[in-house]
């Protein structure tokens, strides 16, 4: 596959109705998933829609192994767009709690 293919934005009505039978059954899932809660309705169906095309790209037509590929692709990009806020430890905690103390 050249670089070109993968740049196309533009796909053949076979490559469409693929798209379209497997963004219904992503749908189906990433709608009401948990780990995306983060995102809003139509930026989950954009997020989709990008995943989907992007996996299209790399040859793969079985819209239910697309399907599955868009929800882990969307899951990962969840995941690391969200990093849980790293703690501090104890005694650095209380170090940062003294020192705001004595300036005020």
């Amino acid at each position: 596959m050249t670089s070109l293919e993968l740049e196309r934005d533009v796909f053949d009505s076979a490559e469409t109705r693929i798209l379209s039978t497997a963004f219904t059954k992503a749908w189906a899932y990433v709608e009401f998933d948990p780990a995306l809660g983060d995102l809003d309705a139509p930026e989950r169906q954009s997020e989709l829609a990008r995943a989907l095309m992007a996996i299209l790209k790399f040859g793969d037509t079985d819209p239910t192994s697309l399907a599955n590929s868009s929800i882990a692709l969307l899951r990962m990009s969840q995941r690391s767009r969200v990093r849980p806020q790293r703690r501090l430890p104890l005694q650095a905690q209380r170090r940062r709690l003294h020192d705001n103390a004595a300036t005020a």
